[in-house]
Order: C-alpha cells, then structure tokens, then sequence
C-alpha cells in the first residue's frame, strides 16, 4: 500500500481525498485544537479511512519530520492560505503564516517520491509571480537551502541558475523533483461548486515520471464533446431526436474524440 504524510490538515478534506484514493496516512499534522477534534470525533464514529489516522496536533514548524520513519510516497500540504488570499492582508512571504519554508523542510527530511500542494487562486497574483516562481525552485531542489542572512531573492537567484545554467545542472547531484502546476476550478471536474485553487505538483526526478494534469471532465469543451462527438449526452438526458438542437457549423479544431476521450488511460504507479 502506498503511503502519505499530510501536512496543514484542517478537519481533514484533503487527508480524506488521498486515503479514498488508496494511501496509508502515517502521519497527519494539524496544530489547530478545534480541527483536531473534528478528525478525532470522526475516528470515534470509526468513519471509513479516517478511523486509521495518525494524527499529531502539532505545530509544523516544530514538529522533527525525522521521527516519522520509513518510505514516504506522498507529502501533501494545503499550506495556509491566509498570506496569499485576495480576502486577508496580502502580506505574501511576509506573513508569520507562510509555511511554504517549512514544507520544503519536510521534503528534505522524508524525500517523498510526490508531492501535492494546494493553495488559494490568490497565490498566482502578479504581486506574488515571484514568489510562486521561488517555490517552484524550492522543490525543484529542496536540498538548495537558504543560507544565514540570504534574503529569498538571493535564494531564488541562486536557485534559478540550477534552472537555467546547464552546467550548473549537470553539476548538481542532490534530490531533485519535476514540478508542475497548475489553477484549477472544481466545478470543471464534477464539483457543484466554482472553487479555484493551484495545484503544485512534483515527482522525484529518479521516478522518470512525465504527469501532465487531467483534462477537465465537466468544462463547456468537455460538454461539447460529449453533445457532439460522442453524442451519449442527448440519450443520458432521454433528449428525443427531434427535440436536440442543430449542431454547431464549426466545433473547435482540438475537440476530437481522441484528444478528449483517450482509450488507454494514464496511471502513475508510485
């Protein structure tokens, strides 16, 4: 079984979403008293997949990632948002509350072969495109640590030579991840809701993973193809012949039954 370790947990959503997906939480962190005793009210009900959770309520920024032991096959974080939301204060990497530092720390310590992060919309702001470009760096290559007194601009310089200098490349020989990410909207995979958050995402560089995020399930491309490419929409909806709308002259150029309908689906085996 494939393992994880979650970090920033809440009441859980994100912990609940892997271990429905098939991974075994060895450790789920969370600090705030009240989301706790939601996890933990759960497990007193004996709810499917959270009954079996190791949860620590503990502030991250203390907590030794050392202690958990073992092979780690995913790290996922849903660092706090509050820095970073169009609702708060906007203090970005100024905020006590950003903690993106000490997820890279636990990267470090436990080298999970993935990593998921999840933040708000707020985070891909142009005030913040250099930041959000630093912590593709940081995980990029997390064992590029920022030095005493090194501001994070100098870091993030630093760390961008290793991106774009090819002799600097080849020359580095530590843990190394391929990152990703991207915004995405719930609603275009199924959720009855607009909800908007970035995704960043990462696969040990040793793994050889090439991923590339989900086409979405349920945007009006998708409902296109489905009315008209497929055309299983008219009959899942019992729309009569004679009662379907006249399709469209011209469908976009990409919506092709074979762009948006693969046969072999892609599966990522950790």
């Amino acid at each position: 079984m494939m393992t994880s370790v979650e970090l920033f947990a809440g009441a859980g959503g994100l912990a609940l979403g892997i271990s429905q997906a098939g991974f075994k939480n060895k450790a789920v962190l969370e600090w705030d008293s009240d989301a706790c005793e939601t996890i933990r009210a759960n497990q007193r009900l004996s709810v499917r997949h959270v009954k079996d959770w190791r949860l620590t309520e503990t502030d991250v920024r203390g907590f030794d990632f050392n202690s958990v032991g073992g092979e780690t096959d995913l790290l996922a974080a849903g660092v706090p948002c509050q820095p970073w939301s169009i609702g708060g204060k906007h203090r970005g990497y100024e905020d006590e509350r950003n903690l993106f530092p000490d997820t890279i720390r636990a990267i470090v310590a436990l080298r999970p072969k993935a990593v998921l992060i999840e933040n708000v919309k707020g985070l891909t702001r142009q005030s913040f495109a250099d930041y959000f470009s630093y912590i593709h760096y940081m995980v990029e290559f997390p064992e590029v640590g920022r030095r005493p007194n090194e501001s994070w601009v100098d870091h993030r310089a630093r760390l961008e030579k290793l991106v774009t200098s090819r002799g600097e490349r080849s020359r580095y020989s530590g843990l190394r991840y391929n990152v990703v990410s991207k915004l995405l909207n719930a609603a275009d995979y199924g959720v009855p809701q607009r909800r908007e958050r970035v995704f960043i995402v990462a696969f040990r560089s040793d793994l050889g993973v090439d991923w590339a995020f989900p086409e979405p399930s349920h945007s009006r491309r998708a409902l296109l193809a489905d009315q008209w490419i497929k055309v299983e929409y008219w009959e899942r909806h019992q729309v009569a012949t004679k009662s379907r709308p006249q399709r469209p002259a011209q469908l976009s150029p990409d919506l092709s039954e074979d762009s948006l309908f693969p046969t072999t689906p892609v599966q990522i085996r950790l």
